[in-house]
């Protein structure tokens, strides 16, 4: 996973270290990367290194499909990638399907990885339209893309944070760092110069609250034998 943010709907109140891995009992484990592909990349080859017998991409993505509230979880069979389409475990994905559903009833449909954030409502409508995701993040393509190489299974479990129908605030776009933490003094300076973006950064942390309380959820839900492959 990317972010502190998605490890503490695993771990709450645990002081959480980056690029370390950290064990959950006896048969999970995970790493908190940062941001992007490359990053994912690193951290999948890390845990097969260390023993892994299966890869799950876990965090937050944005919507790309008109509709798809905050919230919203995803269990995609298939995550499009550098103009190649990585499939995830189908038996793997239908015992999480099975514990998750009807409850949470999760989106199936594929999920987009890029380099950098979809920013904008225009962008995103031309994504869906494209590729056909309804969803798009930064890692989850690069860690099926390990999984595959290394003939180990591969799942991806993410929550939509922010939907197609909203462009992100232009006081958020590279004003955090590498682990997914804002730069305040960059934040503040701009919401300075475009102080009404500050409804927007409030919708925004409302929609993250939402995402963050549907992965918490699902982990209720599966736990550590759970989500084994």
């Amino acid at each position: 996973m990317a972010l502190k943010e998605e490890a503490r709907t695993l771990l709450p109140g645990k002081a959480l270290r980056s690029n370390l891995t950290i064990h959950l009992g006896e048969t999970l484990a995970l790493r908190i990367c940062g941001m992007g592909p490359a990053s994912a990349e690193k951290a999948a080859c890390i845990l097969l290194s260390e023993g892994a017998l299966g890869l799950v991409s876990y965090g937050l993505a944005g919507g790309l499909l008109p509709g798809l509230a905050p919230g919203t979880l995803l269990l995609p069979k298939g995550v499009l990638f550098l103009e190649k389409t990585h499939f995830t475990d189908v038996a793997w994905r239908a015992r999480i399907l099975q514990r998750l559903a009807p409850q949470m009833n999760p989106v199936e449909e594929l999920l987009l990885t890029l380099m950098k954030p979809v920013s904008s409502v225009q962008d995103k409508a031309y994504l869906h339209r494209e590729t056909g995701a309804v969803a798009v993040d930064m890692e989850s393509g690069a860690v099926l893309a390990v999984a595959a190489t290394a003939g180990v299974p591969g799942l991806v479990l993410r929550s939509v944070v922010d939907p197609a129908e909203m462009s992100l605030p232009r006081a958020v776009l590279g004003r955090v760092d590498r682990q997914g933490q804002p730069r305040l003094s960059a934040v503040i300076q701009s919401l300075l110069l475009r102080p009404w973006e500050v409804t927007e950064l409030s919708r925004l942390r409302i929609h993250f609250i939402s995402a963050v309380e549907s992965l918490r959820q699902a982990w209720l839900h599966l736990g550590p034998e759970g989500l084994m492959p």
